[in-house]
């Protein structure tokens, strides 16, 4: 029996969105959170976990920089193990684990990573989902999804190598003067409906804060899964600043960055 797929077709930008991304950008505004709080708070419900960064598409504004800056650096076997025993010894409740990347079904041991959440999945935790999110395209990736065992589901932006609207990722805010008064620490509604990251640095509010530490190298991603008191809020400072999904962007298919990341990209390349 295989893995099921999702065949809804994921949208990177609706009205609703849009509508909820202007929201958030008065929301994240120091006065408002004096008065309000914060509208977010890192996940304890859902984790995202981006197992390798490489992909077979060139997507413009890549979350990721798997086309500003491609790698091949994945996360190891090993790695995943330690999540599981985190998990198990903090006893997590997770209602969805996701693997990401990158395209996640490039991975050279993704067969061994599932083996390792189904096996989490069957004695410690049976009512977690566990989601591998794919663009499903090309042959090698149909066939490692045509293998995936049950208990896997499957979502799939069908993706076909043709640009799609993405929120410009690589302008900073910190680049942007409409950002002056913003609490960096507010976050998005990423944290809410994408979850707490873990990447091949560690855990991070979000997968793309780990992303962007791939770029910037500050390694500061947690090495254990943080307890349920520990918000992250200083990682949140760091790597928001430097994120175009917060606050509000219009969508475009066409590559644009702010002076930070072309910065950033260059002292990557000479490493």
């Amino acid at each position: 029996m295989q893995a099921r797929i999702n065949a809804h077709i994921h949208r990177n930008v609706t009205f609703h969105r849009l509508a909820l991304d202007f929201y958030q950008y008065v929301r994240s505004q120091r006065a408002a959170v004096r008065c309000l709080g914060r509208q977010y708070r890192r996940s304890r419900r859902y984790i995202e976990i981006d197992i390798t960064y490489r992909c077979n598409l060139k997507c413009a504004n890549c979350n990721r920089s798997c086309t500003q800056a491609p790698s091949s650096a994945e996360m190891s076997v090993a790695q995943m193990a330690a999540f599981v025993d985190d998990c198990i010894a903090n006893r997590a409740s997770w209602e969805r684990i996701r693997l990401l990347g990158g395209e996640p079904t490039l991975h050279s041991e993704l067969a061994s990573m599932v083996a390792l959440l189904l096996d989490y999945k069957a004695n410690h935790n049976p009512g977690v989902r566990i989601v591998i999110c794919t663009n499903g395209h090309g042959r090698r990736v149909k066939r490692a999804l045509a293998r995936l065992p049950a208990g896997v589901q499957i979502k799939s932006t069908y993706k076909n190598g043709k640009q799609r609207l993405f929120r410009p990722f690589n302008l900073a805010p910190i680049d942007n003067r409409r950002y002056k008064f913003a609490d960096y620490s507010s976050g998005c509604r990423i944290l809410s409906d994408c979850g707490i990251g873990l990447t091949p640095f560690g855990y991070y509010p979000c997968a793309i804060a780990g992303g962007i530490d791939r770029i910037f190298g500050y390694r500061l991603g947690r090495k254990h899964l943080p307890n349920d008191k520990d918000d992250l809020l200083d990682l949140l400072h760091i790597f928001c600043r430097l994120c175009g999904h917060f606050g509000f962007g219009w969508p475009t298919k066409r590559a644009r960055m702010s002076s930070t990341w072309k910065r950033a990209y260059r002292q990557a390349q000479l490493k």
